[in-house]
């Protein structure tokens, strides 16, 4: 099985990718790509020991995803 991973991916065909979900969902592909970055943060983040131990308060992103707002404040 292959085990590539995201990181494994050309740049290009990464930078395409995020391009992919603007064109489907009308968020910029810079904020697509941050948000991924910001995903990957937040999982090594909480696979290190004091994990337990952190809270993080709310935000923009986490209201979206509750669906207690209906869209982030990206230029267009």
């Amino acid at each position: 099985m292959d085990k590539r991973t995201f990181y494994d991916i050309p740049k290009e065909d990464r930078l395409a990718i995020f391009k992919n979900v603007e064109n489907k969902t009308g968020i910029p592909d810079f904020a697509v790509e941050k948000d991924w970055w910001v995903v990957q943060a937040l999982k090594v983040i909480f696979e290190m020991e004091i994990a337990e131990h952190l809270v993080f308060k709310g935000g923009t992103s986490l209201s979206k995803a509750w669906k207690l707002i209906d869209r982030f404040s990206y230029p267009k």
